[in-house]
């Protein structure tokens, strides 16, 4: 089960970006705003913090987005869809805008050194969280069991992907400033 919702939610995931990448076309203004004050928030937080903060930044920032995605996958599985959806969709608006200005091949290369770790560990917990929610339903008594699972798997397997995936971000972005 858990392999089916990975290749599911990868193909989820890849559709999304394409789609994100035609809506930043279909709509340049209103998507360019929000990736331009975006991409100033980012600016901000890397000019004033140590690379050790940056890491800690990014690492709980996607290991607290993505546990709480799984955990919520009890839900009949709808928000780690969800969350594999936008994340998606973000990265396709910014393959638009940064690949008009950079090369979208330039684009993927500079994504591809942390996102190879960072985009199938959160697509690996999302999928933990849909097999939730689909034992939700198929077997409410033994929800505990199947939620420590998750979570052991979790631990074992998503976390240190985005433990590497945060440091291999901070290194880029430090040499970047």
């Amino acid at each position: 089960m858990i392999k089916i919702a990975f290749l599911a939610l990868t193909l989820i995931f890849f559709g999304s970006c394409y789609l994100g990448y035609l809506l930043a076309e279909t709509y340049p203004e209103s998507v360019g705003k929000e990736i331009e004050s975006l991409r100033d928030f980012l600016r901000s937080f890397s000019y004033e913090m140590s690379p050790f903060e940056i890491f800690l930044l990014i690492f709980l920032n996607n290991s607290i987005k993505s546990f709480v995605a799984m955990l919520l996958g009890v839900f009949f599985g709808i928000v780690p869809v969800l969350f594999v959806f936008l994340n998606g969709l973000i990265i396709g608006f910014f393959a638009k805008f940064i690949g008009s200005e950079i090369g979208i091949v330039t684009f993927i290369l500079l994504l591809l050194p942390h996102g190879i770790l960072e985009i199938p560990a959160v697509i690996l917990a999302c999928s933990y969280g849909f097999w939730l929610g689909a034992e939700f339903v198929r077997d409410r008594k033994n929800i505990k069991k199947h939620l420590s699972k998750a979570v052991f798997n979790f631990a074992r397997f998503v976390l240190p992907m985005l433990l590497a995936a945060a440091f291999i971000e901070t290194l880029l972005i430090s040499f970047r400033l």
